[in-house]
């Protein structure tokens, strides 16, 4: 990836340099609070959920990953999206689409359960290395340690057809049918 460092002695002009980017262990543990429509219980946070490190809404579903790095679901779980698989450790980040979630472990690999209707929940089986994920409304997105983005499930819009031209992705989000990367210099791909 890219950082940009401003020099006050180079009258205020960005200077670029080479970082690399690495998949460490969960952030800091904060505290957690959710609101809104409570219909299937999304919003109330299970008691005795602390340490947690990073959350994720889906349609009526929540998640979090604590520090430790174990992952706790939510709220409406008809479709198993609430029903973390036994042997997920070492997570890292979490997402959730609609009635799908996922997992991103240290090690770079992905772990997604739930409704697999249009193949959401189907990680190809060579992705590895990944270093951030995303869930759209029926898709799931990787990104690779080199930049490059995995996208599966539904694509009726298209939403899974990465371009061929796409590098330096560093982030992902999906849509309803879209997908966007944001990439190492700042700007943003969709599709």
């Amino acid at each position: 990836g890219r950082l940009f460092v401003a020099d006050p002695l180079a009258m205020n002009s960005p200077q670029r340099m080479n970082v690399a980017l690495t998949l460490t262990a969960a952030p800091p543990p904060t505290a957690l609070a959710a609101w809104g429509r409570n219909v299937e219980g999304q919003c109330t946070v299970p008691a005795g959920l602390s340490n947690a490190a990073g959350v994720a809404g889906g349609y009526y579903h929540s998640i979090a990953v604590r520090a430790d790095g174990t992952v706790t679901a939510w709220g409406g779980g008809g479709s198993g999206q609430t029903n973390v698989p036994a042997d997920l450790t070492n997570a890292a980040q979490v997402a959730a689409g609609f009635l799908h979630s996922m997992a991103l472990r240290l090690d770079g690999t992905v772990t997604a359960w739930g409704n697999n209707g249009n193949g959401q929940c189907n990680v190809p089986a060579d992705l590895t290395n990944a270093v951030a994920i995303a869930a759209g409304f029926v898709h799931s997105l990787a990104v690779r340690s080199d930049g490059t983005v995995a996208a599966w499930g539904r694509t009726n819009d298209n939403q899974c057809a990465v371009p061929g031209w796409l590098t330096n992705a560093v982030a992902a989000a999906g849509g309803f049918g879209h997908t966007l990367a944001l990439r190492s210099d700042g700007t943003v791909a969709a599709w």
